[in-house]
């Protein structure tokens, strides 16, 4: 059980801190933005600015989206074999196990 518990304080440490890391990038580009919203406003004009942050996200978005729509390659499966998918490591091991089962058995029927 301590593993599993291990297991979920993990991953909700990783999720805490990418939720706090998501919100530190949104308020960057909210500052980035409004940023470079000043500077083209002063040097050419609003409809400009608006233009030029306008695609900005556009095209990020789109690149973003592409990137989703894309499908991933499908995983390489080893062909099975006589084994049972089982390396003869885990076969001796559960040959063994079964072993110390039956002699567990055998010594209490006696």
């Amino acid at each position: 059980m301590l593993g599993l518990e291990h297991r979920v304080a993990r991953t909700a440490r990783k999720a805490g801190l990418m939720t706090a890391s998501a919100a530190l990038i949104a308020v960057g580009a909210g500052f980035l933005t409004l940023a470079a919203w000043i500077y083209l406003a002063a040097t050419q004009s609003a409809l400009f600015a608006a233009g030029v942050i306008g695609l900005v996200y556009l095209g990020a978005g789109a690149v973003m989206l592409g990137l989703a729509a894309r499908t991933p390659p499908a995983p390489h499966t080893a062909p099975p074999d006589a084994l049972g998918g089982f390396s003869p490591m885990q076969l001796v091991l559960v040959s063994f196990l079964q072993g110390m089962d039956q002699g567990k058995k055998a010594n209490h029927r006696q």
